[in-house]
């Protein structure tokens, strides 16, 4: 079964496709997990982890051709994941029981060891499962050039490596200073000695021809001990993905790897990608907008020659007197003066031509029109009568007046005189009427009667 045929059997949920899979690929994966864990146990439960990942994500791996790079890189997430809480005491050593060249391997294992351990794990995912720097981009989470340039130096480390294991072991007769530098050596570098040698070999010309010596990689690591797969692990792994009290167990590592790519590897580094900057960004523009707020507030929240600026440009009333309430569409007034309005005595349109109203005198009665300064009278309610010496309102509509018929005797008006207003209103007075109401009493239902007025017709003659 091919890994296309191997993903689509995942993606269809079928009960066989976890067993082809482990069959097919759980070799490689593990010995990938124990050189970077050193460690049977959690080897193992890395492979299941790895297993239950990619049944739970197989829908998200863009192109099936690739399986085995995403195999190795759900490991290498699951190995990063434990080699944090690995005690250093808890690494293993393999026998190298084959048989062969006893000096060979141990120089290989020494020098392979000697490596840092991204340089390890790149020759070795190169040397021994044979990926291509172009699958190993996505397993590691590297840029296809990076990979290049990292598999390079990587190479070049463990031909310096190689070469100092053999000029150690080669005795420091032709060099002075390499003798120096390896005395007290006892028949294994350490990590000191390994490098103040590799600094040695470019500066000597005794010994800077062996660095052109060509080493393989291969090679090198085809002469480390091998890693086999336990035969109990099979039926451990699988049980463990079956089992339906581990159940919540899956559902765990199915989440904890679910920070995938668009192309459905892993994250580099195995983490989601970060919120704090967005999140940064999102309390930066909340506090922005406070600012704002508060110096809005602040602005009109202070008085402007006794008023707020922006909100109410009038003085507030006295202190004891309920304030008013002015109207956007009503006009300024002052409210520390009062002002009156004469009521409209008639509601009608029509002049009343023919009912005379009785004059009263303004010793009668005090005068209710107080001046004001700005010539603007305010609504208010009168308790009293109005007064028709008062100067006639205009209405809120102006009639058009009618013509009315003259009376053949009208009565001579006396008009008395208004008191004068203490200062003159700002606005011109309405033109006055066109009667004058007779100074007599005179009924104001039954307009007065005059007696007819007797005419001559102009074909007869007085006798």
């Amino acid at each position: 079964m091919n890994d296309r045929v191997l993903v689509e059997a995942l993606r269809a949920g079928d009960p066989g496709a976890l067993t082809a899979l482990y069959d097919t690929h759980a070799e490689g994966i593990y010995r990938y997990c124990w050189f970077l864990l050193h460690n049977t146990d959690s080897a193992q439960v890395a492979l299941r982890d790895v297993l239950i990942a990619a049944e739970a994500h197989a829908a998200s791996l863009a192109d099936p051709g690739m399986l085995r790079p995403w195999l190795y890189a759900l490991a290498r997430g699951e190995c990063m994941r434990r080699r944090i809480a690995l005690p250093r005491d808890a690494e293993e050593t393999l026998d190298g029981s084959e048989p062969g060249a006893a000096d060979l391997r141990l120089m290989a294992r020494n020098a392979v060891r000697g490596l840092a351990p991204a340089d390890g794990e790149v020759l070795d995912l190169v040397a021994r499962h044979g990926l291509t720097t172009k699958q190993l981009a996505p397993v590691l989470g590297l840029a296809l050039h990076e990979v290049v340039e990292l598999y390079d130096e990587a190479r070049d480390r463990l031909r310096d490596g190689i070469t100092a294991e053999i000029l150690a072991r080669k005795g420091p007769y032709d060099c002075p200073q390499r003798a120096r530098i390896l005395t007290g050596f006892a028949g294994e570098l350490t990590d000191d000695l390994r490098r103040r040698l590799v600094e040695h070999l470019p500066i000597c010309e005794t010994c800077a021809p062996h660095l052109s010596r060509q080493v393989s990689a291969a090679k090198v690591f085809e002469l480390l001990p091998q890693v086999t797969l336990p035969e109990a692990t099979r039926v451990r792994v699988l049980s463990c993905i079956v089992d339906p009290e581990l159940f919540l167990y899956r559902r765990y590592v199915a989440r904890r790897s679910e920070a995938l790519d668009a192309a459905g590897f892993p994250l580099a580094g195995g983490r989601r990608p970060r919120m704090w900057p967005r999140a940064l960004a999102g309390a930066v523009a909340a506090v922005a907008t406070m600012v704002a707020i508060g110096l809005i507030f602040g602005f009109f929240g202070k008085e402007v020659d006794g008023g707020v600026p922006g909100v109410a440009t009038v003085a507030f009333p006295p202190e004891g007197e309920p304030p008013g309430i002015t109207l956007p569409w009503q006009a300024r007034v002052q409210p520390e003066r009062d002002s009156v309005e004469p009521l409209l005595v008639s509601t009608s349109t029509r002049p009343l031509a023919t009912t005379p109203v009785r004059v009263v005198t303004t010793s009668a009665l005090p005068s209710l029109l107080v001046p004001v300064d700005d010539g603007r009278p305010s609504p208010t309610r009168s308790t009293q009568a109005a007064d028709p010496t008062l100067r006639p309102t205009e209405p809120t509509r102006r009639p058009v007046p009618t013509p009315c018929p003259t009376p053949t005797l009208p009565p001579t008006p006396i008009v008395s005189p208004a008191p004068p207003p203490t200062r003159p209103p700002t606005r011109p007075p309405p033109p006055p009427p066109t009667f004058s109401p007779p100074e007599t009493v005179v009924p104001t239902v039954v307009p007065s009667h005059t007696p007819p007025t007797s005419t001559v017709p102009p074909d007869s003659e007085p006798k």
